[in-house]
């Protein structure tokens, strides 16, 4: 998966994000997925008996390698890179792109950079004071067709993380649309 993984990531930095409430069309399955406020990891491991994590990139980011509206989300400048695919039963289902300032994990207990192939969602959600904001959509056009994608901001104990999610074309976000 990795080549096509780098593919999909370079899709998901050209998405046109837009307030959920601003998207057309979305049928109500799709918007659920979507806008879920807990963990994705935790739903889309309800749809499979194996989930799994692999790690594509994890690396410091400079400003300069990332986008300006990401930057300013984060209000900080170097970052912490963590990209990803998300398997429900060895199937890829979600890429992952996660960003955190380096210097929110130098003052937080937090670290991203040791998360391993434990899902993002559930250690962050594991904390009872997490709170998502600034959730856009997007609806990517790709070899496979168009996918759905989503991005917002998590708040860990006052920390900004940034978190991009692509739905690739076997997830479960479109099961019900193509009458599975």
């Amino acid at each position: 998966m990795n080549d096509s993984a780098v593919d999909y990531l370079k899709i998901l930095r050209q998405a046109q994000w837009q307030s959920p409430d601003e998207f057309p069309s979305l049928n109500r399955h799709a918007l659920q997925w979507l806008t879920e406020q807990g963990s994705l990891s935790h739903k889309l491991a309800t749809h499979c008996d194996h989930f799994s994590v692999e790690i594509v990139r994890s690396e410091a980011s400079p400003s300069q390698d990332m986008l300006q509206d990401e930057v300013e989300l984060l209000d900080h400048e170097a970052c912490w890179l963590r990209e990803v695919v998300l398997y429900g039963d060895d199937t890829p289902w979600v890429i992952g792109r996660t960003l955190m300032s380096l210097e929110s994990m130098d003052r937080s207990q937090y670290d991203i950079s040791q998360q391993g192939t434990v899902p993002i969602g559930v250690t962050v959600f594991s904390s009872a004071d997490t709170k998502r904001d600034a959730l856009q959509v997007a609806k990517i056009a790709t070899p496979n067709g168009e996918l759905f994608a989503r991005r917002s901001r998590l708040w860990v104990k006052g920390h900004p993380i940034l978190v991009a999610e692509l739905f690739l074309p076997q997830s479960p976000i479109y099961q019900q649309e193509s009458g599975q």
